[in-house]
Parts: structure tokens; C-alpha cells; sequence
């Protein structure tokens, strides 16, 4: 449910045993993601709690069998995805998914310069990577 981490560990997985990142892999076609986590952060963006994948499965009513199990996260996910988009189908039916995936791009940008701008706030200098869904490669340590 993390699209960021998840992505990005999929893609350098494939650089390091296919020698081919996630794109190569597709053959360029275009990525779709649906994250549930962006979704419901600015579909229900005052709504206070935490945002993780049991969290969300609970709030949704969606259950998840076997937590941290990929798997079962995967599937979970899925199913979040889909009880996002019912409870919040009027603001998204308009949209196609490839207009869901850029706007969710736009999204995450903004939810990490938020948190980027609480923990300096509060004290807590931590990094808050805005990229989505794959973070960009780093250069390679000499």
C-alpha cells in the first residue's frame, strides 16, 4: 500500500536480476497506479488517525488476512482501492484512471510537503521524499 516503496523496491529488484528497470519491463507502456493511501489523504483530508494499511482496511471495511504477508497486503490493497473509489465515486467518476494516477501525483507532492513542513515544526527534521510512484534512481557510490 506504500506505491512509493513498493514500486521503487520493484523496479530495482528488476535493474539488479533483469538488468531492465520497471519501465523496460512494461515496454514503456504507461504506469497506472492507484495508491489508497494518497486516495483517501485528500479525499478525506481532515479525518484524523493514521493512514496505514490495517488502518484504512478497518475504516473501509475491507479485510485483511495475514497482515505484512505480501500477498495478502497486495489483495487488501486492491480491495481498498475499490472501497475508496465507491465511497468517494462522485468526485472520481469523471476522472479516467490515468487522470486518477497524475492527479495522485500532484496529491502526494503536496501531503509530503505538509508533512515535511510538520516535522520542521515540531523539531524533527526528517525527509519526506515527494516522488510518486517511483522514486528516482540515485547515482551510484563511487
Amino acid at each position: 500500500m506504500n506505491a512509493p516503496f513498493d514500486l521503487t523496491l520493484l523496479d530495482r529488484e528488476l535493474r539488479r536480476h533483469r538488468a531492465s528497470s520497471l519501465a523496460g519491463y512494461l515496454r514503456n507502456k504507461p504506469l497506472c497506479v492507484l495508491d489508497p493511501r494518497v486516495l483517501d489523504k485528500h479525499l478525506d483530508r481532515y479525518r484524523k488517525g493514521r493512514r496505514t494499511l490495517t488502518d484504512l482496511c478497518e475504516l473501509y471495511g475491507v479485510t485483511l488476512d495475514g497482515a505484512h504477508d505480501a500477498a495478502a497486503d497486495a489483495a487488501a490493497s486492491l480491495e481498498l482501492v475499490r472501497a475508496v473509489g465507491r465511497r468517494f465515486s462522485a468526485r472520481l467518476e469523471r476522472l479516467s484512471p490515468a487522470e486518477v494516477h497524475s492527479l495522485q501525483a500532484v496529491w502526494h507532492a503536496a501531503q509530503a510537503r505538509g508533512l515535511q513542513a510538520w516535522f520542521e515544526k515540531n523539531g524533527a527534521p526528517e525527509p519526506v521524499d515527494p516522488a510518486w510512484p517511483l522514486r528516482p534512481e540515485l547515482p551510484a557510490a563511487a
